[in-house]
């Protein structure tokens, strides 16, 4: 089986991963993927993505010793690329996030269509029950609150072309992205930046009712989180990689990891980006094809179904972007 990956850099790649369990075997050094880490909610049925945290393990995570300079930040070369699990939402991947000192555990849904980062503060109102309870300002020792307008704190918001919303204040905190838990995934809060995100007061919509707790954009911003870790020098790229799959996937920050996908009869697909989706990963659509099974000779087979549209349907206007979330 092969499943769908994007990487997301200066131009967009289709790449499909690899899945069968020799290939994961091969990519942890002949070690046995480690024991599976299910939530209450999680299937058990479905295969989990547990053997990423281990596929990281055997990698050295370590800086350089030769120094770069990246936007006023002096820090030593960055790091090689993060390798991370994906997991299953209601129609939705998230990743976790661990927020402030000491780090309280967050889950946001992975939004390559939106800008900001934002989850439930524990002053939230009808802000609904989701994997882990709301992040506490007060709990942590290294979040400092930005002020606006009459030395206000500064107020964001966001609504979203379902119908949902949500309003919050701006907090700056350390933040990295781990595993299911801390153990999960030695070595990720080496990837610790101060980061700005939305401390939500309130939800309305699908916010109150998705699993994960909150929503990470990951558009082209500069306020997004895989352009601050090259700014603040943690990695040495702004490229991203979302790899979906049965039971979640894999996120990969800073890079591209070959051993994680093979290309499609042979050769690697790229689609450059669209001008016109300032801001967004947009690509240029030639057609929309649908697959179904037909019988042949005793034999079902996939048959490719192109819908043979006016392309202009799919470019006009603001063109189309691609949407994680």
């Amino acid at each position: 089986k092969f499943y769908f990956l994007l990487i997301f850099s200066t131009i967009a790649h289709v790449f499909h991963c690899k899945r069968h369990n020799q290939n994961v075997r091969q990519m942890l050094g002949g070690r046995r993927s480690p024991a599976r880490h299910l939530e209450s909610w999680m299937d058990p049925s479905l295969p989990q993505p547990e053997y990423v945290h281990q596929l990281g393990h055997h990698r050295r995570v370590s800086r350089q010793a030769k120094s770069v300079r990246f936007s006023n930040h002096s820090r030593s070369l960055a790091l090689p690329d993060e390798i991370l699990p994906l997991f299953p939402g209601y129609g939705t991947h998230y990743v976790y996030v661990y927020v402030g000192t000491p780090p309280q555990r967050q889950s946001v849904i992975i939004d390559t269509g939106s800008h900001y980062t934002a989850f439930p503060c524990s002053q939230c109102s009808q802000c609904g029950q989701h994997t882990d309870a709301y992040w506490s300002l007060t709990n942590s020792s290294t979040a400092s609150v930005p002020t606006c307008i009459n030395d206000q704190p500064c107020v964001i918001s966001q609504s979203y072309t379902e119908g949902s919303s949500w309003k919050a204040f701006k907090v700056v905190d350390k933040l990295w992205v781990g595993g299911a838990d801390v153990a999960a995934s030695p070595g990720a809060s080496n990837y610790s930046i101060d980061f700005q995100f939305g401390c939500q007061t309130s939800e309305t919509g699908l916010f109150r009712t998705q699993l994960a707790d909150g929503i990470m954009g990951m558009s082209m911003n500069d306020d997004t989180l895989p352009f601050q870790l090259r700014a603040q020098g943690v990695t040495a790229t702004r490229m991203f990689a979302l790899c979906f799959r049965l039971g979640g996937g894999i996120l990969t920050l800073g890079g591209v990891d070959q051993r994680l996908h093979r290309s499609h009869k042979g050769d690697l697909k790229y689609a450059a980006m669209t001008s016109k989706s300032t801001g967004w990963y947009g690509v240029t659509i030639v057609d929309v094809a649908l697959v179904t099974q037909q019988q042949q000779q005793q034999r079902f087979k996939p048959v490719r179904m192109p819908l043979g549209e006016d392309p202009e349907k799919f470019n006009s206007d603001r063109g189309t972007i691609v949407d994680s979330g």
